[in-house]
């Protein structure tokens, strides 16, 4: 299954998402075999196959399939992305929400207890485990979910804790807030109102939002992979992955129509059909005592209206 010698081996589980590509980047840079498993292996057949990426179908859900993987391979690092990661989406798909952040994320640490191995396992946790609360959110924080998203999120965070404290496994779970990429769904907010901007100056497009009050950190996902991984290099522990830079819905608007030198109230508004089920409006992290204890020093180049102007400049050759 591998074909590199004597090189570190990674696998991301679930890795046709922007986590999936941007982490093999770093990783290929740093001289790892990067092995992706996939529901498509066809979909990115061509983009991987140039970047020496080896690409898997792999049913985690499968035991059995899992164990054969993990012992032919014996990789160095897992990072599990594998699971359904739509809040909204969670509200209609709770099954496939559940298992594939819970279930399939409780099979691998089971395998790798099994062959009590020295892998290092890191879980794609979210900041949407903490739900509606004041204040900035830490690592302790009370975890009240409100989405079958964050509910799932929850356990598997808890599991892979548990793997860590009471079968000393070498566990890490990632509490990743708001990450954006050229890879996010057009759907998602960010992508959204950037595309947004360019209907309105290209055919003078009215787009409607959901409440654009909600603020939050958005990272841009290379910044965010880039922290992860010098997370990792230190001991197994739970740390929040994001910048501590938060704004608006609103201020992302302004930032983008200004930069096409748009009149924003002109070509937007806010429509309760798209408010999202128990969304929270406001999240906070409480991002540099992770950093703190780890001795990492994080600074952010694309953030705020620097990341609307790079979205806005990918989709304007596709508008």
């Amino acid at each position: 299954m591998t074909i590199f010698k004597n090189k570190q081996i990674a696998l991301i589980v679930g890795g046709s998402g922007q986590f999936g590509f941007s982490l093999s980047n770093f990783l290929l840079k740093e001289n790892y075999e990067v092995n992706i498993t996939t529901r498509n292996k066809e979909k990115h057949k061509k983009n991987w196959t140039k970047k020496n990426i080896l690409a898997h179908n792999l049913n985690i859900y499968n035991l059995k399939s899992i164990d054969r993987f993990i012992k032919k391979m014996k990789p160095n690092y897992i990072f599990y992305f594998a699971g359904q990661s739509s809040p909204a989406k969670s509200f209609y798909k709770k099954k496939e929400t559940y298992l594939s952040n819970v279930v399939g994320c409780k099979n691998f640490l089971s395998i790798l207890k099994k062959y009590k191995s020295n892998c290092k396992f890191v879980n794609a946790a979210s900041c949407e485990m903490y739900g509606k609360m004041k204040g900035r959110i830490k690592i302790n924080s009370p975890k009240k979910p409100v989405s079958p998203y964050g509910f799932s999120k929850v356990k598997s965070f808890n599991i892979t804790k548990e793997y860590r404290e009471k079968y000393k496994l070498k566990t890490y779970n990632a509490i990743i807030f708001n990450s954006e990429s050229f890879l996010r769904p057009k759907h998602y907010l960010i992508p959204k109102i950037c595309i947004a901007a360019l209907k309105a100056k290209k055919y003078k497009t009215k787009t409607k939002f959901g409440d654009l009050n909600i603020s939050r950190e958005w990272n841009w996902c290379d910044e965010q992979s880039k922290y992860l991984i010098e997370f990792i290099k230190n001991k197994p522990q739970d740390f929040i992955l994001s910048n501590g830079k938060s704004f608006s819905a609103i201020q992302m608007i302004k930032y983008a129509f200004d930069y096409l030198k748009l009149d924003y109230r002109k070509f937007v508004s806010s429509n309760s059909k798209f408010f999202r089920e128990k969304d929270v409006r406001k999240k906070i992290s409480d991002y540099k005592k992770c950093l703190k204890r780890n001795n990492i020093k994080r600074v952010d180049k694309i953030y705020g209206k620097f990341l609307i102007k790079k979205i806005i400049k990918y989709y304007s050759k596709k508008i």
